[in-house]
């Protein structure tokens, strides 16, 4: 005999759960047990016809040895984790023995102590023993084996009337452990199933840092290292102008180089807030990190208004947050102010996210003008939109700002990487 498919602790511990309704159950028993002893006739023939002894015990210790024989299965109970570690086979042996000992004694008491410590037995060997099938049939086979001395001893007609309630009560127990084997097979599938959940989840999200480490190293290099590369050519370039004493020239480009590296740290500075923001889970404080890194890089102050904000994924919101960042990067390159709004509405299942300045703007069909302002870059915000299935608009007229329009529905879905 095995034991269950859990780890033996589980085993142990759900063994110890259930001592408790199990000790109660037989304290009623041993009631029961010693009313049917003294609820028989006291007159010898009538005692001998209903319920002959196959031991002869005195009257006024039947209620005693009764109080004994309940009193050492309830041991073999409480003690039955303790039985289980040494060998398994105790924990339904040693009750059993027991029972067997003082059927010879309590032939009146018999019906009630057999009829019900078969469940508890029964109980027992569900929640012990993995092939549990096998240990029932022989603990029903040593049941019936009982009945069979009982009926021996009583006569056919009390042995009838025991035989139903004991077969009533078996066909409950086998009801039940149908019942438990159809909860433990749910349980074992829908364990086998979050194992696979937890693989699955650990595969996409190795698969998820190995892409955002890309982006990184993508965004990096665009910005951090071709920035620190340009600064470098035109150093050599500035010392070449001052070994050959054109100190102007010179001058002229370190002036440019420190105009590169101040952009280079700036966009590195967004890139890295960028790289922040995606392990909030919460859309303001995203936003507000976008727009704190934007203030100390180009002062421009951001007001944000947000009313209500779906329930997006990490994904969805790290779109969302690429999007403002680039409009914001925009504002500050372009627009000429110091000041910007974000506000956010949900109606109807679309949510409007609006960046909105009140800068020089541009003319939307004038291309030369939008090469010009460097506003080509809108590009970016779109193939995001995309992504999310929503909607870039952008309304903008020289000297009268820009607003930025994300429309998106409000449903929320992973992207993929």
């Amino acid at each position: 005999m095995h034991p269950t498919p859990e780890n033996e602790e589980q085993t142990l511990k759900n063994l110890r759960n259930i001592r408790g309704p199990f000790i109660i159950w037989m304290i009623m028993l041993g009631f029961m047990a010693i009313y049917v002893v003294n609820s028989i006739p006291q007159l010898s023939d009538m005692r001998e016809r209903f319920a002959p002894e196959f031991v002869s015990v005195n009257q006024s210790f039947r209620p005693l040895l009764i109080i004994m024989a309940v009193a050492s299965i309830i041991l073999s109970i409480w003690f039955g984790p303790w039985l289980y570690q040494r060998h398994h086979w105790l924990l339904t042996g040693c009750p059993i023995m027991l029972i067997f000992i003082y059927a010879g004694f309590l032939s009146r008491s018999m019906p009630v102590i057999m009829v019900g410590t078969y469940p508890v037995l029964m109980i027992e060997t569900m929640i012990g023993y993995h092939y549990s099938r096998r240990v029932m049939t022989c603990l029903t086979v040593a049941y019936l084996s009982m009945w069979v001395g009982y009926t021996a001893i009583v006569g056919w007609v009390q042995g009838i009337i025991v035989l139903s309630s004991f077969i009533f009560l078996m066909a409950i127990v086998f009801y039940y452990w149908r019942f438990y084997q159809h909860q433990v097979q749910e349980r074992e599938r829908v364990e086998n199933l979050y194992t696979e959940l937890q693989l699955a989840y650990k595969q996409v999200e190795a698969s998820t840092v190995r892409a955002e480490r890309q982006r990184v190293a993508r965004e990096l290099h665009d910005t951090l290292t071709q920035g620190l590369a340009g600064v470098v050519m035109q150093l050599e370039a500035a010392k070449s102008f001052l070994d050959q004493g054109n100190a102007d020239r010179a001058e002229e480009i370190i002036n440019t180089s420190m105009t590169t590296a101040r952009t280079a740290l700036h966009e590195s500075r967004i890139t890295l807030t960028d790289l922040r923001s995606t392990t909030e889970e919460s859309l303001p404080v995203r936003l507000q990190l976008v727009a704190d890194a934007i203030h100390k890089n180009y002062q421009v102050t951001t007001t944000i208004q947000l009313n209500d904000i779906p329930d997006y994924s990490p994904s969805q919101l790290t779109e969302i947050t690429r999007i403002v960042t680039e409009a914001l990067t925009n504002v500050a390159k372009h627009a000429q102010t110091d000041q910007a709004i974000i506000s956010g509405s949900l109606t109807d299942d679309i949510f409007k996210l609006k960046i909105i300045d009140f800068g020089t703007g541009f003319n939307t069909h004038d291309k030369k003008a939008l090469k010009k302002t460097g506003h080509y870059g809108l590009q970016g915000i779109y193939e995001r939109a995309d992504r999310l299935n929503g909607v870039i608009t952008v309304i903008s007229a020289v000297d009268e700002g820009t607003t930025v329009t994300l429309t998106l529905p409000a449903d929320r879905k992973e992207l993929a990487e």
